[in-house]
């Protein structure tokens, strides 16, 4: 809009120079319509001697003409500059109502935004892994932060919505390996299992298969003797009291 503004007051200022560009050049070039040159003296044609002077006559009826034109420039540029100011307001109204309307909506359904549903998710879960689902969340949420991001940047920088909506999935997607790593790290974080134990599982969460069942990795059996170990104790403790 400040572009095409621009314009029509350079073309406005552009006509208004050549009428005064042309007025002189009429002028200059019939003087005699309006005096006669006489050695020093400078005599003035008016009244009924001009109406007699068809060059005159013309000369006025064109100033005439350019008056009017210039009038009419001078209405138009008024009408287009309340025409815009009109349309500056609606915007501004639009905006707001749009704003209130966003307002309204998230409210209405705070309950299901997405960190909100989550939390009442976690809420139904055993309060020892509360954490752990709630980093998963902010990693998850971070990836989205980011692909939103990326994809404004094209949006901004003239790319098209395609090529948007490509790099948000670009950065917003989840590969399987990424999901077992993720899991895989925040068991260890959270101590529901340890470096040792994990180091057992392959890139995709599988454990090493072996055709003869002799030749099988029995994992952790150390740890688990003990607590085998432990469990008899305590029932042969249990059944001597």
């Amino acid at each position: 809009m400040n572009g095409d503004k621009t314009g029509r007051n350079s073309y406005y200022k552009m006509f208004s120079f050549a009428l005064l560009a042309s007025l002189s050049l009429i002028l200059l070039a019939a003087p005699s319509a309006f005096a006669q040159a006489a050695g020093s003296n400078f005599t003035v044609v008016t009244g009924d001697e001009i109406k007699k002077n068809p060059t005159a006559v013309k000369i006025l009826k064109n100033i005439e003409i350019a008056k009017q034109r210039l009038a009419e420039m001078q209405t138009a540029q008024k009408q287009i500059t309340e025409h815009e100011k009109f349309i500056e307001e609606q915007r501004r109204l639009a905006k707001e109502r749009l704003e209130r309307d966003l307002a309204a909506f998230n409210k209405d359904h705070e309950d299901f935004m997405p960190k909100n549903a989550f939390a009442k998710f976690v809420s139904r879960v055993n309060a020892t892994h509360s954490a752990f689902y709630w980093d998963q969340f902010d990693y998850l949420n971070n990836k989205i932060t980011i692909a939103t991001q990326a994809k404004q940047a094209i949006l901004q920088s003239g790319g098209s919505y395609a090529e948007a909506q490509a790099e948000f999935i670009k950065y917003a997607s989840m590969s399987r390996t990424e999901m077992i790593k993720l899991v895989s790290d925040l068991n260890i974080k959270h101590g529901f299992t340890d470096d040792n134990m994990q180091s057992y599982f392959d890139e995709n969460g599988k454990l090493p298969r072996y055709e003869d069942d002799q030749k099988t990795i029995c994992y952790a059996c150390d740890k688990y003797e003990k607590i085998k170990e432990e469990m008899l104790l305590a029932e042969k403790r249990s059944k001597s009291t």
